[in-house]
């Protein structure tokens, strides 16, 4: 079983406290975890661990140790995997961060404390007690954990090895915001607001539709401190056709040229594979795509052909 994670989740210790993270942000809003972040491109997991235990909390920690890997199913769209560590500090002067809430926690307390990420209870007892590193898979449905799965690390894993490059995992940072291809920060409320609640396309679209259609799609993101404000979907072969869908910025967050940013991502994704036709459909934006995506009219509509059924209500 080949796992590439794409995530850090490291665990602090000074005497017998664990210094947690209160999440202000989903996934797993208003629970308590270790602190971590996203593997960057061309860096190990352990050099990410280094880099985000730095950024979140201020330690300078040489060499994290690895604990394990993560992985789960049913939980978020799509499924996802990261690597776990632990590391001894020196003193309990943390640097706050904007993630949320951190704060020295008993070792007892958060493994066993519902207020905890649950799955955090099945393995830290067992990285506590020196297990070697094992691989633990989670399986959720409806937001519960229904199966856990604890097996042997898959064959020649080695944290100190950069994970491979993704393109669909691409990100970049301009000021407060970051633009990411990675599902795995895909909040799915906020999609479902604006998609399903306000947009005049796909009023009522059903959850599950949604999911679906995530998980069938390449996904852009825009993030601004954690919170998702922006969102565009491509259906695409990746090689000969593309259609951009569902795009949408936050109207607290619009008129900062972040659209322009979407559309900019997904046409340098498309021209990267050299895909003929991109396509989109549109009532009130012609201006933005014609003038920063060279798109234009489809002419001939004998040519195009279209067949429509609504399979849930619109308003």
């Amino acid at each position: 079983m080949t796992i590439s994670p794409g995530f850090t989740l490291c665990f602090l210790l000074h005497d017998d406290d664990v210094l947690m993270l209160h999440r202000r942000y989903p996934p797993n809003q208003g629970l308590w975890n270790g602190v971590g972040g996203h593997i960057e491109p061309g860096e190990s997991p352990r050099q990410a661990m280094i880099r985000e235990i730095a950024e979140e909390t201020g330690y300078q920690i040489d060499h994290p140790q690895f604990a394990g890997l993560l992985s789960w199913e049913g939980y978020e769209v799509p499924p996802g995997a990261l690597a776990i560590f632990t590391a001894r500090v020196p003193h309990k002067n943390f640097i706050n961060n904007h993630e949320g809430e951190l704060a020295w926690k008993p070792r007892d307390w958060v493994c066993t404390s519902p207020e905890v990420v649950d799955n955090i209870l099945v393995f830290l007892p067992l990285v506590f007690a020196d297990e070697p590193p094992r691989h633990y898979h989670f399986i959720y449905q409806d937001g519960k954990r229904i199966e856990d799965i604890i097996t042997p690390l898959p064959e020649g894993f080695n944290p100190d090895l950069p994970i491979p490059f993704d393109s669909e995992r691409w990100e970049e940072q301009r000021g407060d915001y970051l633009l990411s291809f990675d599902k795995e920060r895909l909040q799915l409320d906020r999609i479902e607001d604006f998609i399903a609640r306000q947009s005049y396309w796909a009023k009522n679209r059903p959850l599950e539709v949604i999911k679906t259609s995530i998980q069938h799609s390449v996904c852009l993101g825009i993030y601004h401190h954690g919170r998702q404000v922006g969102f565009a979907r491509m259906v695409t072969d990746q090689s000969t056709f593309a259609w951009l869908a569902d795009v949408f910025v936050d109207k607290a967050h619009r008129n900062q040229g972040l659209g322009k940013w979407l559309l900019e991502a997904s046409i340098r994704f498309v021209d990267q594979r050299k895909i003929r036709r991109m396509v989109l459909i549109t009532k009130d934006a012609q201006s933005l795509y014609e003038t920063y995506g060279d798109f234009t009219p489809v002419d001939d509509s004998n040519t195009w052909l279209q067949r429509v059924r609504l399979y849930w209500e619109q308003e």
